[in-house]
């Protein structure tokens, strides 16, 4: 692999780290990064993304432990299975080892479920939970931890600091836990989130969204209607529904002088995890500029409509005026701006 694509990718796991990292502090976890962007918090798209990237940096992937241990109750475990499987993202095998052990301190069945379904009838070959590059492990482990090495997925055993913070409900960027705590781990909390954060929507649209069924999100719109919590309105066939801010901020969003931004985390988590596959996908022996430039062409062609769909705006060059190894300067350049943004 060249320098320059060994140093591109160093830069995108450390910037995409910074950014988990950012996320994560803004939940509660114990960590000196700074506060980022005001965006609502999508915890099981973040979760997923996290058990993907986070095997490159133990002290964060501890640290999310550490969180879930504290405040994973608040995680909706239907819907992180439901989206991990419908967008291809996160690592199911750190998932179920993660379940799996939050199973010995949640006596609830939330748990039980995911750990289960990630697990495999045939024992998984066996590879280091945390990497320091593609190939290679960081280190060898005497006692291997058990809730992860039924997995196939050796580590020392987790010890946790205990740091982790209880979710700042006040902040406007966990509004979805706000939500939470107020109508239940459930499709009605995330679905007045959503409401509360943008100018509504019709069913379909939120359902894609969030992640949910249709037909379930048509029925709590619907009944949220009835009780004259939102207001709908018909425009052709469809039916648009939004929420009175006025009313409802002050109870879920009060003091908030900078309402929080909705970002639709699912794209833009799915946008990031093609291009960070594909680097870090890369073959060392044989990436020489040619190979890499069309690699991260293929990339960021698969990314480029999730990432415009996640509402945030980003700058992507059209790639089909750059041929060759030539579009590879455009592109570094490209996920600078990228990284960049979400990182603040």
């Amino acid at each position: 692999m060249t320098i320059s694509a060994m140093t591109f990718r160093n830069e995108l796991k450390e910037r995409l780290l910074d950014f988990v990292w950012q996320q994560w502090c803004r939940l509660g976890v114990s960590g000196s990064s700074r506060m980022g962007n005001n965006w609502v918090i999508d915890p099981e798209a973040l979760l997923a993304f996290t058990s993907e990237v986070g095997r490159y940096d133990a002290r964060l992937f501890d640290e999310v432990l550490d969180w879930l241990a504290k405040n994973g109750a608040w995680i909706n475990t239907q819907r992180l299975t439901a989206i991990m499987k419908r967008d291809r993202i996160g690592c199911p095998k750190a998932v179920g080892a993660m379940a799996a052990w939050m199973c010995a301190r949640d006596k609830s069945m939330k748990w039980r479920g995911i750990a289960k379904r990630h697990k495999t009838d045939v024992p998984p070959p066996t590879e280091v939970l945390f990497r320091s590059a593609p190939t290679g492990p960081m280190l060898v482990v005497e006692q291997p931890d058990p809730h992860f090495e039924q997995y196939g997925l050796i580590r020392e055993v987790v010890q946790t600091r205990g740091m982790t913070q209880p979710v700042n409900m006040s902040d406007a960027a966990n509004i979805i836990f706000r939500s939470r705590a107020l109508f239940g781990i459930n499709i009605r909390a995330d679905v007045v989130a959503y409401l509360l954060t943008t100018e509504g929507g019709h069913a379909r649209r939120i359902a894609e969204l969030l992640g949910f069924n249709h037909m379930r999100v048509q029925s709590v719109l619907t009944a949220l209607a009835d009780a004259g919590f939102i207001v709908v309105r018909t425009e052709g066939k469809a039916k648009q529904y939004r929420i009175d801010r006025d009313r409802w901020n002050p109870v879920m969003l009060p003091d908030q002088t900078c309402p929080p931004r909705w970002v639709n985390w699912r794209p833009l988590v799915r946008g990031l995890t093609a291009v960070w596959r594909e680097a870090y996908g890369l073959d060392e022996s044989r990436a020489d500029e040619y190979i890499v430039s069309s690699k991260m062409r293929s990339a960021m062609r698969e990314a480029r409509d999730d990432l415009h769909a996640s509402g945030i705006e980003f700058d992507i060059t059209d790639d089909r005026n750059y041929v060759a190894e030539a579009y590879l300067p455009i592109f570094e350049r490209d996920i600078a701006g990228i990284l960049a943004t979400i990182t603040g």
